[in-house]
């Protein structure tokens, strides 16, 4: 007979599987329908939801297929980059410098479950530091745990980061300075905040080298 507290844990097994299938899917399922989320700006998105054409065919083909309905502009801005700015909208516009400061927060117990980071902090860190400086960007374990049982902080982690285990690794990112350096305890302040579930090695340092200024 399974116990209630092993109960739980299975279905939080199981609902962890689930989201990592469901992650590193991501990638191909937006490159079967022709989005690339290495490059693909969500202007561009705009811009095929603006498009009488396409939507006149999306509908068409809506109408005869018994299949799931399209849905383009969906499609698209679950495969896009915030960061990136499509040059031909906006050719006199830039996204790059917009943030004055970086703070990347992970815990140590999970970071196991999320080896892009656990790379980008190990291999790409140091290149980010001697481009933007430690003054904009810093890479810190969290603090935000709390007095939690051991052992279930471990089975947590094992199980996909989350809950007693630490959540994913999230980058703050701050509009200004401040003297003696942002920490974790500023989220509210921060311009935006990234939770870094599913994310790229690549794809975090070229967001960190676009949207910070150099040293």
């Amino acid at each position: 007979m399974i116990r209630p507290i092993e109960n739980i844990m299975l279905v939080l097994l199981l609902a962890c599987i689930h989201s990592q299938l469901a992650t590193a899917v991501s990638e191909e399922w937006c490159l079967e329908r022709g989005f690339d989320p290495s490059n693909l700006s969500c202007d561009t998105c705009a811009l095929l939801e603006e498009s009488t054409t396409l939507q006149s065919l999306q509908k068409e083909k809506n109408a005869v297929d018994e299949g799931d309905p399209i849905d383009l502009g969906a499609e698209c801005r679950t495969c896009c980059q915030a960061h990136r700015e499509n040059p031909i909208l906006h050719p006199g516009e830039s996204l790059r410098g917009r943030y004055r400061y970086a703070l990347l927060t992970y815990n140590e117990n999970s970071l196991e479950q999320y080896g892009e980071i656990k790379d980008f902090i190990e291999r790409d860190m140091d290149d980010v530091l001697s481009f933007k400086g430690a003054n904009r960007f810093q890479a810190v374990k969290s603090e935000m745990l709390g007095g939690r049982d051991s052992e279930m902080m471990m089975m947590m982690g094992m199980m996909g980061g989350g809950g007693f285990g630490g959540g994913p690794p999230k980058l703050m990112l701050f509009e200004k300075q401040k003297k003696g350096g942002w920490s974790e305890e500023d989220e509210e302040e921060a311009g935006e905040v990234v939770t870094l579930r599913g994310w790229k090695r690549e794809d975090l340092k070229d967001m960190l080298m676009t949207l910070l200024p150099n040293a």
